[in-house]
């Protein structure tokens, strides 16, 4: 399906630029796998700790220590600022706890996915399942999944 979708977006001329920080630059890595992908994908950063959201993204401090880093307003406004940063037609922003401990007070496995479809941005709340590294494919697949949905009902 990411293969697809990618080839769907290169078609379409559609730009895509992604600030990760649960998936670790799992985002950037299965978009570039796919040839050609160099048209479409301008930048991706990975922006784990709470300072690089901050210090790269200009993610609001206050957000952070209010909500916590895994909250629907940080993916918010990493899309966002992401957005602001980049202008790419699709923006993506994960964050999340992927264990094996609690963090901010939601559980391992709880994701907040933020989407920007050129100027329109949706935040997702995930729960998912399984270890780290099955919590973060789980989060590229709903992605990728999200993307192809919203390209046949509107993205160019």
């Amino acid at each position: 399906m990411i293969k697809s979708v990618v080839e769907k977006l290169i078609e379409k001329k559609t730009t895509i630029s992604v600030a990760e920080s649960i998936t670790g630059g799992l985002i950037a890595k299965l978009i570039t796998d796919v040839p050609g992908s160099s048209s479409i994908f301008k930048e991706g950063f990975i922006v784990y700790s709470n300072e690089a959201k901050v210090n790269i993204l200009g993610v609001d401090a206050a957000l952070i220590d209010t909500y916590g880093v895994v909250s629907r307003e940080v993916a918010y406004d990493m899309c966002y600022k992401l957005k602001s940063l980049t202008s790419k037609d699709i923006c993506i922003s994960t964050t999340g706890n992927a264990g094996p401990t609690v963090c901010d007070d939601k559980p391992v496995g709880r994701v907040y996915v933020g989407i920007n479809y050129l100027d329109d941005i949706i935040v997702y709340e995930c729960n998912f399942t399984g270890d780290r590294n099955a919590i973060r494919e789980e989060t590229a697949n709903f992605i990728f999944q999200k993307i192809l949905e919203n390209m046949s009902t509107g993205i160019k």
